[in-house]
């Protein structure tokens, strides 16, 4: 199984081989230094995979490219930016 991870305006998602989209994270960018996380969704039969994670990382590594302070709104996002 090869997983693809993929970006748009406000979000990233990962899609299966069979191109169907099976996880996202989105985020809204506030003013031009600010933003949050505000959703995250993994379908129920990939989850525990980490994907979630992965989709953490590139909106991490995204947000700080653009040197903006991250709000974590999303459960998820809270509680690992949080430790």
């Amino acid at each position: 199984m090869t997983l693809q991870y993929k970006q748009d305006n406000d979000r990233f998602y990962v899609c299966n081989d069979n191109n169907q989209e099976i996880a996202e994270m989105t985020f809204t960018r506030i003013g031009q230094d600010k933003a949050t996380i505000n959703h995250t969704y993994t379908d129920p039969n990939y989850r525990g995979q980490g994907i979630a994670d992965k989709l953490l990382e590139l909106v991490v590594k995204t947000l700080k490219q653009e040197k903006r302070e991250i709000i974590p709104l999303c459960s998820f996002a809270a509680s690992k930016l949080d430790n």
